[in-house]
C-alpha cells in the first residue's frame, strides 16, 4: 500500500450511541483503547444509515480526500472512493466492521488480539490519543508517528480530531496530515545548521590558528585535525544522500569482502576520535568471531557506526561502550552495549523515522539503522534491562551474494 498524497486529510467520524448495543460476546483484553467490536449485524446497519444519506455520500464523493466513518467501537461504517483507494483494496464489504490501522496497514494493528488502538505502542499514537480526547469533547491536535505495509513505510502525520453533530448523534471529526517532508526538512536543517555549522566552526578555528601563528604551533597536529572535521562533513552529507536513496528505493548495493575483526577496529578508531568519546572508551569484545563475509561496507559502516554513536551519548564520562561480533546460523551478528536503559516510551518508538530519545529534530539514527539492514536483508533488534543494560543488534547474511 503507498500513500499517495503529500498532503492529505482524513476525517474519521466516531458514531456515539446512546442505547444499549449488541457488542460481540467476547471481549479481547487490551493495553490501552477499548477492545471492544459492535457485531457484523450492528455494524451494517450503521453502514445502511451513512449509504441511505444521499446528500452526505454526493458531497463526499466530490471532494478530494479521504474520508471515513467509525462507530464508538472504532469501527469502519463508511468510506468514500479515495479512501478506498487509499486502503489499496478494491471491496469495500472486506473493511466493514475494521479499525483504521487494520485497513491502512499499520505495523502494530495485530500486536494484541484486540486489533488496532489495543497495543502497548498505541499508548504513544497520537491518532489515537487525538481520538480518544475527541470521544470526551475536547478537541485535540497530535503529531503520529506510523509505520505501515510490509515494507514498513513510514510516515509522520499530523491529527486533528474534534467533536461534531449529526443528526442528533455525536461524533468526532479527525483531520490527518501528511507531515513527512516537513519533519525531514526541520531535522536536515537542524543537523545542516547547528552540527555541521560547529563543525566548520571547528575547521574554521584551526585555519585561523595556522594563520596567525604559522609554525610556532604543531603543523602535523593541526592538518590531521582539519582532516578529521573534514571527513565528519562529507560523511554527514554522504549519509543523507545514502538515506534519501534508500527511502527511494534507489540505494545500490556495492559489495566486496569484509573482516569483522578489522571492521570493529575501523569503528572503533574512527568513533573513538570524536567529541562525543571523549572520556570515554570503546571496547571489542575479545570473544569476537573473526569472519570474512560479503556485504556493503558502507552501508553496514552507517548501521553500526549509529549504534555506537548512540551508545556513546547514552554514556556517561568515565564509562565505557562495548561491541563485538559472533556467526549466528548463516549469519554474522553485530552488538554494542552500553549501560543505558531505554523508557517503555522509548522502546515503543525506537525505530520510527523523527523519533529520537535525545532532543526534537535529531530522529533518523535509529530509524536508518532498521531502514538500511533491509538492504542487506538483515535485521536489528535490541534488548535493554536495569540488569544488562541496552544491547543493539544488527544480523547480516554472510554472503549477500546468494
Amino acid at each position: 500500500m503507498r500513500f499517495i498524497y503529500t498532503t492529505i486529510s482524513i476525517f474519521i467520524i466516531f458514531f456515539n450511541h446512546s442505547k444499549v448495543r449488541k457488542v460481540e460476546n467476547i471481549i479481547p483484553p487490551t493495553r490501552y483503547a477499548p477492545a471492544e467490536r459492535a457485531s457484523i449485524e450492528v455494524v451494517k446497519k450503521q453502514v445502511e444509515i451513512f449509504e441511505n444519506d444521499e446528500i452526505l455520500t454526493k458531497f463526499l464523493s466530490k471532494i478530494p480526500a479521504v474520508f471515513i466513518i467509525l462507530n464508538k467501537y472504532r469501527q469502519v461504517v463508511y468510506m468514500n472512493n479515495d479512501a478506498l483507494e487509499f486502503s489499496g483494496l478494491e471491496d469495500l464489504t472486506l473493511l466493514i466492521g475494521k479499525r483504521p490501522g487494520e485497513i491502512f496497514g499499520c505495523i502494530h494493528h495485530a500486536v494484541e488480539e484486540g486489533g488496532c488502538g489495543t497495543a502497548e505502542t498505541c499508548t504513544y499514537c497520537g491518532a489515537v490519543n487525538a481520538v480518544l480526547l475527541s470521544q470526551k469533547d475536547k478537541p485535540a491536535v497530535k503529531d503520529c508517528r506510523l509505520t505501515c505495509g510490509p515494507d514498513d513505510i513510514a510516515f509522520d502525520l499530523r491529527v486533528w480530531a474534534s467533536p461534531l453533530q449529526y443528526k442528533g448523534e455525536k461524533f468526532t471529526a479527525v483531520t490527518i496530515q501528511d507531515i513527512s517532508d516537513e519533519k525531514r526538512r526541520g531535522i536536515i536543517e537542524h543537523i545542516f545548521f547547528h552540527d555541521i555549522l560547529n563543525t566548520l566552526s571547528g575547521l574554521s578555528g584551526r585555519i585561523q590558528l595556522i594563520e596567525k601563528f604559522g609554525e610556532k604551533i604543531d603543523q602535523n597536529e593541526n592538518l590531521q585535525r582539519i582532516k578529521h572535521l573534514t571527513n565528519i562533513l562529507i560523511e554527514e552529507v554522504q549519509f543523507h544522500q545514502m538515506l534519501m536513496a534508500a527511502e527511494n528505493k534507489d540505494l545500490k548495493l556495492s559489495l566486496r569482502t569484509v573482516n569483522s575483526i578489522e571492521f570493529l577496529n575501523e569503528l572503533s578508531d574512527t568513533h573513538g576520535a570524536r567529541t562525543i568519546a571523549k572520556d570515554k572508551i570503546i571496547l571489542i569484545d575479545c570473544k569476537s568471531d573473526n569472519i570474512n563475509f560479503l556485504s556493503d561496507h558502507s552501508i553496514l559502516t552507517r548501521i553500526i557506526g549509529n549504534m555506537i554513536t548512540n551508545a556513546l551519548e547514552a554514556t556517561p564520562s568515565g564509562g565505557s561502550v562495548k561491541t563485538g561480533c559472533r556467526i549466528k546460523d548463516e549469519h554474522v551478528e553485530f552488538w554494542v552495549h552500553n549501560i543505558g536503559v531505554l523508557t517503555r516510551e522509548e522502546q515503543a518508538q525506537i525505530f520510527q523515522r523523527s523519533f529520537s530519545t535525545k532532543a526534537a529534530n535529531r530522529g533518523l539514527g535509529t530509524y536508518s539503522m532498521k531502514l538500511l539492514s533491509s538492504f542487506l536483508n538483515g535485521k536489528v533488534s535490541f534488548t535493554t534491562s536495569k540488569e544488562e543494560g541496552t544491547i543493539f543488534h544488527t544480523l547480516v547474511p554472510l554472503n549477500m551474494s546468494k
